[in-house]
């Protein structure tokens, strides 16, 4: 099931994005577009910056009770009182969107070992703010088995797309599994040019990938959705847009058949794994 991403409506997010971040009418344009086609979930974030904006959206539509939506808890790095660092970031998210929040994720990973030792605060959390769930945006499959103990059943977003399939055998609870990052923002949609400052590898490695789609006449965005779509490891996966026809080419698409994925084997196998995470691009 489709979860449409707000990253970039409120940041320039994305190193195939070369245009900047919409403007509100376009942003309103693809909200409303989602809605009609029956996109119910939303994935937001205090660091987008796009929480006010999706919002204004759900009151001015009056969505507030039909609107299923995810944010997260702002790094903790630094922070000596976490419990009211937390609440804190959670009221000014509760106000931003006028509506209650189904999955709460912790932005950094690292920060999620408190749920291990203050378990308590964290119930305490769900039920006073009647979150639905708790969850940890990963980037590690072993930041997913150091909480297999944790009392809570827990939401992941983790990063999942043709080239990086490391969480295919994580144990994971079903129904709570959200895959992020299928497009490699945007690395494997399109054949545009990057952001200036883009690792040479990066580059290189968008070339061999589009050449390898191009000699089996596969389309980059249907191959790409096409994947998580087939997966069984997957419940949810995350899609962001910069356009109103960037989701509606979406969701015209007719998923592929891939019963064989091997044409990219040979890809995988050189592509250093490093370059699979955006964090060491920069």
């Amino acid at each position: 099931m489709m979860v449409l991403g707000t990253a970039q409506f409120g940041m320039d997010y994305g190193i195939a994005n070369i245009n900047g971040k919409p403007k509100k009418k376009e942003v309103f344009d693809i909200l409303d577009l989602a809605w009609k086609k029956g996109i119910r979930r939303f994935d937001s974030a205090p660091g987008y910056g796009s929480e006010a904006l999706l919002g204004e959206f759900i009151a001015a539509n009056g969505l507030q009770d039909e609107a299923i939506v995810l944010t997260k808890i702002p790094s903790l790095y630094g922070v000596s009182d976490f419990q009211t660092d937390i609440i804190t970031n959670l009221e000014s998210s509760l106000k931003n969107l006028g509506c209650p929040i189904d999955v709460l994720f912790f932005h950094n990973p690292s920060d999620s070992g408190l749920l291990l030792t203050d378990p308590q605060f964290f119930e305490d959390l769900i039920r006073d703010y009647q979150i639905s769930t708790l969850g940890v945006s990963v980037y590690e499959p072993r930041e997913v088995k150091y909480l297999k103990h944790c009392e809570l059943e827990l939401a992941f977003q983790f990063p999942f797309n043709v080239l990086d399939r490391r969480f295919e055998q994580v144990s994971m609870s079903k129904s709570k599994r959200y895959a992020r990052s299928i497009f490699l923002q945007g690395l494997l949609a399109t054949q545009n040019g990057l952001r200036p400052d883009a690792p040479t590898e990066l580059l290189n490695l968008q070339k061999a990938y589009h050449n390898r789609l191009t000699d089996h006449h596969l389309d980059p965005v249907g191959y790409a959705v096409s994947f998580v779509i087939r997966n069984n490891f997957v419940d949810y996966f995350l899609v962001g847009v910069d356009t109103e026809k960037q989701l509606q080419d979406i969701l015209d698409l007719e998923p592929y058949e891939l019963n064989d994925i091997s044409i990219l084997d040979a890809l995988m196998e050189k592509t250093a794994e490093k370059w699979l995470d955006p964090r060491n691009w920069s």
